[in-house]
Order: structure tokens, then sequence, then C-alpha cells
């Protein structure tokens, strides 16, 4: 179970460098390290894309097509899902 939350950890973490190097400007084919962060968090970011594209009742709070409610959606989602893994552990 800590394996796999420690990669929860990870992948929340790699949303949030690829939110900072869109909000900082970085193009995507500057080195092949933002080209693996954009292509792995746009990778990671579809199941929230497709989440807020399919409920309408979301629809009319979010804009499922700006790229930073998508993006913090996912990091939201996968922060939940990282949250209830650790729910019931004993210490």
């Amino acid at each position: 179970m800590g394996l796999i939350r420690t990669i929860l950890a990870l992948v929340i973490l790699l949303i949030l460098v690829h939110v900072g190097l869109v909000y900082a400007d970085v193009r995507q084919g500057v080195n092949s390290l933002t080209e693996a962060i954009y292509s792995l968090g746009t990778l990671l970011e579809s199941p929230a894309a497709l989440l807020l594209g399919a409920v309408p009742a979301l629809q009319q709070y979010l804009d499922p097509n700006s790229f930073f409610t998508v993006a913090l959606t996912a990091a939201v989602l996968y922060f939940i899902l990282y949250l209830l893994l650790g729910v019931g552990r004993r210490s």
C-alpha cells in the first residue's frame, strides 16, 4: 500500500510541475526532460478532462477547456485517492 501511495504522490508532483512549466511559459521541446513532463502530464490529466467533459453539472462551474482547470482537477482527484488509500491504516 505504501508503494501505491508513493506513486500517487509522485504523480501529483509531476502534475504540479507540469502546471508550473506551463505557467512559466516554458516550451515543450526545450529538452528531453520538459518533453517527458509535458507528455506524461497530458497523459495523467486525461481522466480529469474526460470527467469534466462528461459531467454537465461540473461544466456549469468549471471550464473543461481550460488547461489549469483540468490539471488542478487531476491533481485534486489523485490527492483524494492518496488520502483514501491511507484511511484505515494502522500505525
